[in-house]
């Protein structure tokens, strides 16, 4: 096979990566983080359907060549952006969804395509062809994550076309078509880049904001692997109105103006004009911690738009450290909104760290007075649920353990979250801090914590120190003095809230971090969609990618290789993509960068599975040695990965970076090499299993990524884990699912 057929490979592999994060970004952005999980399921059922289409078109003697597959999946690529960003979601939603289901799969469709007619016409070098492929959509993965700063979602989708369209050019050669095909994509890449709002404009889905139209005035933009950020001012609204939901409403003084920043046009926080009179901060529900403390050491987690600093150096903090996760916020504040913001990240006295907090805090020797954590989620999305599917590490029992365990001596605790009837929101946050107080051997843990309620907004505050009556008096006396409610009253534990905190479980662990996922008396918007997903999901794997293949060949697939092969192929397929999130949710809390980890892990995981696949070729594995050793190595790989943690976690971020390309490196060396073997295996005895074993495999992994999800809201990532581990032993076992095929009886081919 000539080396043109490797680099094409290679190059549409990776375009498929950078279309998928580019995907991912702009789904994120203009419809919610719980329909990115249709982006998952969406490229995978893309993949399988290129297996498809090979296997019926491929055995024709007119059939698209490989040159016209790689224009077509560039062509598809720009195709889905503008489709995407020209209907608005807001009036047609359902049609909004089905367009970006459709458009969004096609690329994937393309490059599976060449991928899998490579395969059937050598299925004896699988090992070398899969490694490429998973070479390839390492390389996009890391280049997705370096470049979307300063490419943006467009943009990103522009280099996928153009790599897709330069494999054009190196299978078919320096033909008209193919050279016009990447100048074009180069242009638009361009264009993209520097205008792509105007040619792609944001939508605004159910529950996001738009942040271009009338009476607003959009100030700027900031695209970041963890969201996309956009400023925003509107006009006309009377100052202070932006943050009236947690100022006493009798406060008549003058307030500053405030600029709106909004992450993937939802969760919002305010910039307050630094120039303005700053005072009204002192009549704030969140200015109620400083009522027990002078001149404290704070910390405040997820700074956004910098009010918890202005309301620090109003109270006169002695020290203001801060953890902002997101790069682009850090970038805006510290740049062109610094001169609006009165350079508030640079001021006297603060200390702004771009990390993420769970990191930071458990890396950090430091204790404070004051740990202070403000909600920043949006409350239209907290009110249709659109956040339950969000893993938040910021919210699990172990994370508030973490911040007691840095409060000093007389210290607070202060966490802010809207407070709505039911008050599921700040019920599930006293959970945490009663269990984190109890683990640290509090005998009466509901003496330490109190929690204020005004309007929407609700601050729970958790002392080192039990409420005596004095202390219990000043949050008694200032929620009076500024017209808010003790919603809990720790020597005076009656009402409501005290009710209802009585019977609220631990919310949220580390290994099943769904803080959002109690539903109460309503069933969330993200749940109905997860589990509406799987229906369209099954039905669509079945109707598109296996009915018709399964028409094509027949009989092939009730021998007892064939049966082999749909066995293999479906474990591996579930195996996989559950070996994968939970690695990825690990190096999440590790890392403490959530982009890193994902363009680091999934990085690293696809090159040890590209080596893992090349050894493949010159080893003599076998599908069986190869699946027990996977089966091993995620078992031990996720048992052993805590303590791993644990000693390394004081590391430099580079270090720690590298132990994390080496655990994911490891675990997919035996990974890769199992799928490669089924796919030899089958060749060697019909080209048409190629095809079969490739879309199988596809449907199993649209499958799974949504089981994943389910599981582990139920059972927690570890157990997520131990399922990717048994689907593996279940590709040793021949005989699976009552398979009654006699072991040793056909010995499959070994790859070469």
């Amino acid at each position: 096979m000539p080396v043109s057929r490797y680099v094409c490979i290679a190059l549409v592999s990776a375009a498929a990566l950078l279309f998928q994060v580019a995907q991912t970004r702009l789904f994120s952005s203009s419809y919610g983080y719980h329909l990115t999980y249709l982006v998952i399921s969406v490229s995978l059922l893309g993949v399988g359907s290129g297996a498809t289409l090979s296997g019926v078109f491929d055995r024709r003697s007119r059939r698209p060549s490989l040159s016209t597959l790689a224009l077509a999946a560039a062509a598809s690529a720009l195709a889905a952006l503008f489709l995407e960003t020209h209907i608005d979601p807001g009036v047609a939603l359902p049609a909004a969804i089905l367009v970006a289901y459709v458009a969004g799969a096609l690329p994937f469709v393309f490059a599976s395509w060449i991928v899998v007619r490579s395969l059937r016409e050598a299925p004896s070098r699988a090992g070398r062809l899969y490694s490429v492929d998973l070479a390839g959509a390492a390389a996009g993965s890391l280049f997705a994550f370096a470049a979307l700063p300063s490419l943006g979602a467009p943009g990103l989708y522009g280099v996928s076309a153009c790599l897709s369209a330069l494999a054009a050019v190196v299978i078919a050669g320096p033909r008209l078509r193919p050279v016009v095909g990447v100048v074009s994509a180069f242009a638009l890449t361009v264009a993209l880049t520097l205008n792509g709002d105007a040619m792609a404009p944001p939508q605004s889905g159910p529950a996001k904001r738009p942040v271009y139209g009338t009476n607003i005035t959009h100030l700027e933009t900031r695209w970041d692997p963890h969201a996309r950020v956009d400023v925003i001012h509107y006009e006309g609204l009377p100052a202070g109105a932006l943050y009236l939901n947690f100022i006493d409403p009798a406060y008549t003084a003058p307030r500053p103006d405030a600029a709106f920043m909004l992450l993937d046009q939802s969760a919002a926080t305010q910039i307050l004009d630094g120039s303005g009179d700053l005072s009204v901060l002192r009549a704030s529900i969140i200015a109620a911690p400083y009522e027990l403390l002078s001149r404290p050491h704070v910390l405040i987690i997820g700074p956004g738009g910098g009010i918890d600093i202005q309301n620090a150096l109003v109270h006169d903090a002695s020290q203001v450290d801060a953890v902002e996760v997101n790069r682009g916020v850090s970038s805006l504040m510290r740049g062109p909104l610094s001169d609006y913001n009165g350079h508030v990240y640079s001021a006297a006295r603060v200390n702004v760290v771009e990390d993420e907090a769970r990191s930071y805090i458990r890396r950090s020797a430091d204790r404070y007075d004051l740990i202070l954590m403000t909600v920043v989620d949006s409350y239209a999305a907290l009110a249709s649920g659109a956040y339950a599917l969000s893993e938040s590490y910021l919210y699990t029992a172990e994370a508030f353990h973490d911040y007691l365990g840095h409060i000093a001596d007389h210290g607070v605790l202060a966490v802010g979250r809207f407070y709505r009837e039911p008050p599921i929101e700040m019920l599930n946050t006293a959970a945490l801090g009663v269990e984190a107080l109890r683990g640290r051997g509090v005998a009466d843990p509901l003496a330490h914590i109190a929690v204020l309620r005004y309007l929407d907004f609700g601050l729970l505050i958790v002392r080192d120190d039990a409420f005596d009556a004095s202390s219990a008096a000043a949050i008694r006396r200032f929620a009076a003095d500024h017209h808010f409610t003790v919603a809990f009253d720790p020597l005076d534990r009656t009402g409501p809230f005290a009710e209802g905190l009585a019977g609220t479980p631990v919310p949220a662990t580390d290994d099943r971090p769904f803080f959002f996922a109690n539903p109460g008396t309503n069933v969330p918007i993200a749940y109905l969609i997860l589990f509406g997903a799987l229906i369209p999901a099954v039905v669509l794997s079945w109707g598109l990618l296996l009915l018709p293949l399964r028409r094509v060949m027949g009989a092939a697939l009730v021998t007892s290789i064939g049966r082999r092969t749909t066995v293999q192929a479906l474990a591996v397929g579930f195996g996989f993509i559950a070996a994968e999130i939970v690695l990825l949710q690990r190096l999440t809390l590790y890392l403490g960068q959530p982009a890193l980890a994902l363009a680091v892990g999934l990085a690293a995981l696809l090159v040890g599975a590209a080596a893992g696949s090349a050894a493949s070729a010159r080893a003599r594995i076998g599908v069986s040695r190869a699946a027990l050793a996977s089966a091993i190595v995620v078992t031990v790989a996720f048992l052993a990965f805590d303590r791993i943690a644990a000693a390394t976690l004081p590391w430099p971020l580079l270090a720690r970076g590298a132990t994390a390309c080496v655990v994911s490196i490891a675990i997919g060396l035996p990974l890769g090499s199992v799928f490669p073997s089924v796919i030899a295996s089958a060749g060697a005895h019909d080209d048409g299993l190629v095809a079969w074993a490739w879309a199988v495999n596809g449907a199993a992994s649209v499958i799974g990524s949504i089981l994943a999800v389910v599981a582990a809201l139920t059972i927690g990532f570890t157990g997520v884990g131990f399922i990717a581990a048994a689907c593996y032993i279940l590709a040793v076992l021949p005989s699976a699912s009552g398979l009654r095929l006699r072991v040793g009886a056909e010995r499959s081919p070994q790859p070469t």
